[in-house]
This record gives C-alpha cells, structure tokens and sequence, in this order.
C-alpha cells in the first residue's frame, strides 16, 4: 500500500559550466555536506577536503597596446593601454603598467584634480571599459587620481552591476602604475583612457616621439607571469620633431653631457662612460637615470637573497642607492652636486648577440643613450646623446 522503502547509500553528482575560482591552493579548502533522514531528523554536518587541481595547465597569454594622441593646443596626451586576453584564459591578479619617460612625462599639473577621498564631487582624469564573458556588455568606469602627494593612486570605479574599485599605485619616479589584487574575474578586454586637456596626466614634448611601453603581468594562481612590450609613437607631433635631435631638454641652466663613450661592443665586454655639468649657480642634480641604448640591458647580481648592481663608479659624487626600474638605472646621488661622471663597466651590462655582430661588421655608426636628470628643484630635464663607438 505505501510502496516500497528506499534507502539511499551514496549520492554522487557532477557539476558542468560552472565559473570555478582559477587558483589551486596549496592546502585545499574543506567542503562540507549538511544532511538528514526521514529516520533521524537530526541534521548531520560532514567534511572533506577539495582539491583543486589543473590550474597550472590554464592559459596565460595577455596582449598589450598603447595608443597617444597630443593635444594640437599645448603638450598634454591622451593616453589608451589596452590589455586583451582569450576567455579561456587564467585572469590576473596583478597588472603594473611603465611608460618611456622620454616620450611620455608625468603632468604634475594635474594634481590639482587630486582626490583624497573618493566622493560625487571628485574630478575624473579618465575612463575604464571592461569586457567579460561573464556579462552580455562592456562595463564602463570612471578614473580618477586619488591618494595624497606623497602616494599617488590612479583609482578605476565601476558602478553597478559589478561594483569594482580597482586602486594602482603611481611611481612618478619610474613613470608606472601598479594594480595588485585584483578579483578573480575573466576578462577579454580591459581598457583604460586617460584625459588630455586640462586634466591631462601625461604630456610629451615629442623631442622623442617614439618609444616601447611594458606591460608586467601575472595570473591569479601565482605561477604565470608575462612582460608584454608595446611600441607607440605620440600622434599629433608637431612636423619634424624629434628628427636629428641629440640632446634634449634645454634651457638656461639645463645640465649638459660631455666626455660620452661606448667601447668594447665587438668584444662583447661592453662600458659606457659620460660626464654630467650643470652651469654655475644652477640648481644642482641630486640623481639620474640611465636608458641603454637598443641591444644594451642593465644585470644585477645576486648576493645572499638580494639583487645587488655591480660595475658603476661615479667621480665628483657618491652614490645613496641603485636599482633597476623597468629596465632603466636609477642613480641617487647623497649629496646634490654640479657635476658628476659616470662609468658603466661591462660587469653591470649585457650586450645583444645582433649588437655585437653589427660592430664586429663595422656598421655600427652611433648608439643613443639618453640621460634622466633630476635636481634640487625637483626638476626633470631628458638628454638624448649619439655617441660613437670606440675601440673593440
């Protein structure tokens, strides 16, 4: 009359076309099951662990590119990156974003659109759009400079569906932005547009009107990273500029490079050498950064767990620190000085096997080396210098 008793054992289910986190941690997280019976209505809670495995073998292929279009009535740039991936890719988790100073310069102007605090009455500087599989549109957002003098923050807010706020830190001194942290949401294309105008960011004199931007990436499990190069050109230069020019950044009491040389380029023990002077009574610098030129790197060597940078000596002024930044060297000097010479020896370069075959050819006619100059005043000025090689 009341059919027969069924007695469940096992239960086993599979789930398909579900969006899973793209992470295996190490230790597995617990997944638990809450269960009773017709028998004993006491709900019964039981626990195992679930690992996670397969996210080493996901795809990680991010493409980067950048667009700069200068304004017709002053130096101010509007600036698009755009980073694209496939669906099936691992999403990141980190994104640090570096421009050739040379060719794009931080405004600081425009920190009077400073925000402290985000609120209905800050100023955007930009604008975000993001496309994922996860929704039918592109999600738009706005960009605004946030943080304080000190810490600067490029601040990306997306209204709803998705309310996100994504926060990247601005280095002026290496002319980067770095997101960290970011939620582990796919996304096919993300792309970001920064003002010109009054609310510029970015500006370029188009002494330098070309140059390559990186991309520095890595995956939400930890285990990929990818360093995309983007190269650009700054539309909207005026004609001819940047064509035949080697020096750049002028002026009264601009520094001025003297005594410069490259040698050992066919041997492949590569040194470069120059000399800094700032005209009397000029503000005195207080550091600099160094760009190689084309088939030239900068290597650090390690000592213990730190990277240390060996091979560079400095006559007429001592060094407070050194370190690499998105490939360029940066010199603080401890002392603000009116001169300085500098000497790079081949413990701390790495030359390019095309490099050295195009000396060794005697086809090497000059290589462009360009000098970052920072004074008292907080003063940037960007030499560019051709320099013959000399020597083996």
């Amino acid at each position: 009359m009341y059919g027969t008793p069924i007695s469940i054992a096992e239960i086993s289910s599979t789930f398909d076309g579900l969006r899973y986190p793209a992470t295996c941690p190490a230790t597995p997280q617990s997944f638990g099951v809450a269960v009773n019976s017709y028998g004993d209505p006491t709900v019964h809670t039981v626990g195992a662990p679930l690992s996670v495995t397969g996210c080493s073998s996901v795809a990680y292929a991010p493409q980067f590119s950048v667009t700069a279009v200068r304004d017709s009535a002053d130096k101010q740039v509007q600036l698009t990156t755009q980073i694209t991936q496939k669906a099936t890719e691992a999403p990141s988790r980190s994104v640090s974003l570096a421009f050739p100073t040379a060719v794009l310069a931080p405004n600081l102007a425009s920190v009077k659109n400073l925000c402290p605090t985000l609120s209905s009455s800050c100023t955007a500087v930009g604008s975000a759009t993001a496309t994922s599989p996860l929704y039918p549109k592109p999600l738009t957002g706005q960009a605004y400079l946030t943080g304080s003098f000190t810490g600067l923050s490029l601040t990306l807010v997306f209204p709803s569906p998705f309310p996100l706020t994504l926060v990247g830190t601005v280095d002026l001194g290496s002319n980067a932005t770095a997101f960290t942290g970011l939620p582990d949401i796919p996304l096919t294309d993300l792309a970001v547009t920064l003002d010109s105008g009054a609310n510029g960011l970015f500006e370029a004199t188009c002494v330098t009107p070309s140059g390559t931007a990186s991309a520095g990436l890595s995956d939400q499990n930890g285990d990929k990273s990818a360093t995309v190069p983007a190269n650009f050109t700054v539309s909207g230069c005026p004609s001819g500029s940047g064509a035949g020019s080697s020096t750049g950044g002028g002026g009264a009491g601009a520094p001025t490079v003297t005594r410069a040389g490259v040698s050992g380029l066919r041997s492949g023990h590569a040194s470069l050498r120059f000399k800094l002077t700032v005209a009397r009574r000029a503000a005195r610098l207080t550091g600099l950064t160094v760009e190689l030129p084309s088939g030239l790197r900068f290597i650090a060597h390690r000592a213990g767990r730190r990277l240390r940078i060996r091979g560079v000596r400095l006559a007429g002024a001592a060094v407070k620190s050194l370190r690499l930044s998105h490939g360029q060297l940066v010199i603080t000097l401890r002392k603000p000085v009116s001169a300085v010479t500098v000497t790079i020896t081949s413990t701390a370069l790495s030359e390019s096997r095309a490099l050295r075959a195009k000396a060794r050819a005697g086809k090497l006619r000059s290589v462009r080396l360009t000098v970052i100059t920072t004074n008292t005043r907080a003063k940037r000025t960007t030499i560019h210098i051709r320099i013959a090689p000399s020597g083996i």
